[in-house]
């Protein structure tokens, strides 16, 4: 049974275990009388769990080892602590959870961890141990600093950037990155720069890294920026092809960072949990067929305007089709939750709180619903309160204490936030994105395709929810980290007054719900079985 120890926790999980803890497991298994199978499934459950809850503990010790197995039973069949994982029957181990809330959890972006990238160490590391509104200048000198380390590391690991031999053959076949430094007296060579867009004089456009910055002349791109494939702003970061001449960088061609798979990145950092929130203590086998098992889908509404009867209406008529059938697995409600901004000290206070409390007797009038189905509030741009910064935080509980005394399972949090439902990792994001992006936008896109393609794509590339200047969109400096994209999410839901939209790039699916109430009552409904969505909309009456 060492062994077999050995093979799942270092060889598979790269844990080393130390002399009593490897005991323990022998002796539990021996205790158990446990088959070769058996065996292997629980110690695959134990090794996954604490690569999970243990990220910067690679040895495994026999105290936290202890309390690990105790809360798995816990989970599983809630045997007491200190008793062995299987209860009676050890397939109880492995049998179908129920319902918990390790399934569906929503995460705010005040508690995502505030993991940076340390390029000498080649790993990720904690900053500080807590991040602050009020942050140092540290961390607004740092924040562009972290976005180029972060990007770098994810390019220099792409196929076309890593040669496979150190031949000089071989080598002539990939991408190799120069620094802006390296590019003094060498008039005419060609490079290719990695490096930020910055407007550093009026009118001239510039590239910058940590190296140095140099100015760029796009007079020679070809076809008249026709290849140019996303949306490129001031503080986005880009791959630029081209060549010296005069001091002044002639591009030739510009890109966005290559975008590097979910499997990618879990695999080049396995023990980290970049997305924030409580790792479930169930396999991820079995979280899957939960998922296979619950053939329901999620409700995704945005621009909910409360304080309009016709909204109000459109919404009966909708929890109505559902009171017919199977709750939602839920409902994901995203701001504005007002048809007009929110002005503090004025009337919309009591306006806004009697909205709320009238959709809570609203879904309250379908119990089935109202008890089975979880509730997310995303705030919009013009909700309370927040000082026009990012992240937005949540609704304060003095607008929403009527609603949430109505249902069983409701989180009102900040935005962005992400939601985990089994193996799902989902990303929420309210903002009027593609107008802005557009208005501030260096270079025109390729003609001959969809604005709202380049949109995703820039997103995704950049792994961040909004490159623009933070003149143009403050971001409080110490929480950067939880506007980033990285790894790429399952789903990606950008809340846009746009047109209703749902691209899959990358293996991200991508959705606009689009404006409920000032549109056409639209609304996304995304199955998680399926990993696909259906737009929808309610018939006006």
């Amino acid at each position: 049974m060492q062994s077999l120890i050995y093979k799942i926790f270092t060889r598979k999980y790269s844990l080393s275990l130390q002399a009593d803890a490897l005991l323990f497991l022998t002796g539990i298994i021996q205790q158990n009388e446990l088959s070769t199978d058996d065996a292997t499934k629980w110690l695959e459950l134990v090794a996954d769990t604490w690569t999970k809850r243990e990220a910067e503990r690679p040895l495994v010790q026999l105290d936290p080892l202890k309390e690990l197995v105790a809360a798995i039973a816990a989970g599983t069949d809630n045997s007491p602590s200190g008793s062995t994982p299987f209860g009676n029957d050890p397939s109880d181990a492995l049998a179908k959870p129920t319902a918990g809330s390790d399934l569906f959890s929503v995460i705010s972006a005040y508690d995502i961890p505030p993991w940076w990238y340390d390029p000498g160490k080649k790993m990720f590391v904690h900053p500080f141990e807590k991040s602050e509104i009020l942050s140092s200048a540290e961390a607004k000198a740092a924040l562009f600093r972290q976005r180029y380390d972060l990007l770098k590391q994810r390019v220099m690991r792409n196929e076309n950037f890593m040669p496979i031999s150190f031949s000089d053959q071989e080598k002539d076949r990939f991408y190799k990155l120069s620094t802006i430094d390296s590019l003094q007296g060498r008039d005419g060579e060609h490079f290719l720069l990695f490096g930020m867009l910055s407007q550093l004089e009026e009118g001239k456009l510039f590239l910058e890294d940590k190296a140095g910055s140099i100015e760029l002349d796009f007079s020679d791109m070809k076809n008249e920026h026709a290849s140019v494939n996303g949306l490129f702003t001031e503080n986005c970061f880009a791959l630029v092809d081209g060549y010296l001449e005069d001091s002044v960088f002639k591009v030739e061609e510009i890109g966005l960072p290559p975008p590097e798979s979910r499997d990618k990145t879990r695999a080049a950092f396995p023990n980290i949990n970049l997305f924030g929130g409580n790792p479930s203590l169930r396999t991820e086998s079995q979280l899957r067929a939960i998922e296979v098992a619950n053939e329901n889908g999620m409700i995704i509404l945005s621009d909910v305007w409360l304080d309009k009867q016709e909204t109000m209406d459109a919404l009966r008529t909708l929890f109505e089709g559902f009171s017919h059938s199977i709750p939602p697995i839920a409902f994901i409600f995203i701001g504005d939750f007002s048809s007009k901004p929110f002005v503090a000290g004025s009337g919309d206070t009591a306006q806004y709180r009697d909205s709320m409390a009238a959709l809570g007797q609203l879904i309250g009038g379908f119990p089935d619903i109202a008890r089975k189905s979880q509730f997310v509030f995303v705030p919009g741009i013009n909700d309370p309160w927040g000082q026009g910064a990012l992240p937005k935080p949540s609704l304060a509980e003095f607008f929403t204490k009527r609603l949430g005394s109505r249902l069983s399972n409701v989180t009102f949090t900040t935005n962005p936030c992400r939601i985990k439902y089994c193996t799902h990792e989902i990303v929420v994001f309210r903002e009027d994105l593609l107008k802005r992006i557009r208005r501030n936008s260096v270079l025109p896109p390729a003609e001959g395709t969809e604005i709202v393609k380049h949109l995703v794509r820039t997103i995704i590339d950049q792994g961040h929810l909004c490159p623009l200047p933070q003149r143009i969109r403050p971001i409080y400096w110490a929480y950067d980290h939880a506007m980033r994209v990285y790894p790429i999410p399952d789903v990606l839901i950008l809340a846009d007054r746009f047109d209703s939209y749902s691209i899959n790039y990358e293996g991200c699916h991508c959705i606009n719900p689009g404006s409920f109430s000032a549109g056409d009552f639209s609304f996304f409904m995304y199955y998680p079985v399926s990993r696909t969505s259906q737009y929808s909309k309610i018939p006006k009456q």
